[in-house]
């Protein structure tokens, strides 16, 4: 991660400058902040240039923990499946949510109050987006994981759907920064899809693994 932070610092001034795009222009208000939002980008980028290396490494800390490891997934395709969903959620929460949480949010404005964005709240409001969509992404693998382990069965899982939907929405909830069921429902909706077709695809896998 230090090593990918500083070669991402190289170009954090113009990832940052595409960030802030989608408002036009943000201001800072003390001497330190635009380094260490600088920084903060940095950062974030060395998180995602070493996400490969730091999966394999949480998922080869978790493997040995369950109980039947040999019959879960490979770890190598585990590792690929989590950074590809980690990308696919920062891509979902940068094009859908955060231009709708923007368009919201801004909204209450009117000819007294002017939006003054601060660039560190600025970084912190899309960060958190970003990076939480991309992290409840992981829901699928963590399901095919679980399931392939036997700690949990996918018939249990379908069974209890109605669970599952009501903590979907919570966790919606709580990433979503706007306090409008509109952008709540925009993440809960592929959520939904994911939870469903990751308990459809270890029914396949229970089944595959069982006639062999």
């Amino acid at each position: 991660m230090a090593l990918g932070t500083v070669i991402v610092w190289q170009y954090a001034h113009s990832l940052l400058a595409y960030l802030v795009r989608p408002v036009g222009q943000v201001v800072f208000t003390s001497l330190t902040e635009p380094f260490l939002v600088h920084l903060e980008v940095a950062f974030l980028g060395g998180i995602l240039l070493s996400s490969p290396l730091v999966a394999g490494e949480i998922w080869g800390f978790i493997r040995p923990a369950v109980k039947n490891p040999r019959g879960s997934l490979p770890l190598i395709i585990l590792v690929l499946m989590s950074v590809g969903l980690f990308l696919a959620g920062a891509v979902f929460g940068w094009k859908i949510l955060v231009p709708s949480a923007l368009r919201i949010l801004l909204a209450f404005g009117s000819d007294f109050m002017t939006p003054m964005l601060g660039v560190g709240d600025y970084l912190t409001f899309v960060s958190w987006i970003v990076i939480g969509c991309g992290a409840i992404f992981q829901t699928p693998i963590l399901i095919l994981f679980l399931s392939g382990a036997g700690v949990v069965r996918p018939q249990t899982l379908l069974r209890h759907w109605r669970v599952a939907v009501v903590i979907i929405l919570i966790i919606a909830a709580v990433i979503t920064p706007t306090p409008d069921i509109f952008t709540q429902l925009l993440l809960a909706a592929p959520l939904f899809v994911l939870y469903f077709f990751s308990v459809g695809l270890s029914l396949i896998f229970q089944k595959s693994r069982a006639g062999s």
